[in-house]
């Protein structure tokens, strides 16, 4: 069975709400300033106190002057020894996977997405072996690029066009 209220009773609980809201202390119904209150103008403030502090004498830290190095990516890590593989992946959108197999001396491999759900690997066996892969606006591409020794540097862009072709540009 639905209850309904009448104007009366409505009017009754809002005089009982206005009547409790007046019953409050004047101070809950106040809200604090959102402004610091700032000194009122003419005091005096003693100086002396901040004069002592200011005489104080600074302590003195030495330390060894020390040419400053950058710290050491792990890409220049790997450099130092006498491999010097380097391995470099820019990866933008997501879920892309990149993978560098190096083996032998002086290799360089960098893979370069701008896409998603793109996967590259790159096999270098040999010596003095370069490779460059870019897969721009692509998405669900895998490439693979196997350099054995002795084999021409790898440049590749492979882009998805406007138009929903795709460029390999070598």
């Amino acid at each position: 069975m639905p209850i309904s209220m009448t104007l009366t009773s409505k009017t009754v609980r809002a005089y009982l709400a206005l009547a409790v809201l007046f019953a409050l202390p004047p101070s809950a119904a106040e809200a604090e300033s959102a402004y610091i209150s700032q000194m009122a103008s003419g005091t005096a403030v003693p100086v002396q106190a901040a004069a002592t502090l200011l005489n104080v004498p600074a302590p003195t830290i030495t330390r060894p002057h020390a040419a400053y190095t950058a710290p050491q990516t792990p890409e220049a890590a790997a450099m130092r020894g006498t491999g010097q593989n380097l391995a470099q992946t820019l990866q933008v959108g997501t879920n892309n996977q990149a993978l560098h197999v190096q083996a032998g001396i002086n290799n360089d491999s960098t893979v370069g997405m701008i896409g998603s759900q793109n996967r590259a690997g790159v096999l270098q066996a040999g010596d003095n072996l370069r490779s460059n892969l870019v897969l721009l606006g692509t998405q669900g591409l895998n490439v693979g690029v196997i350099q054995p020794q002795g084999s021409a540097p790898v440049n590749m862009l492979i882009a998805r066009l406007p138009n929903g072709g795709l460029l390999i540009k070598r």
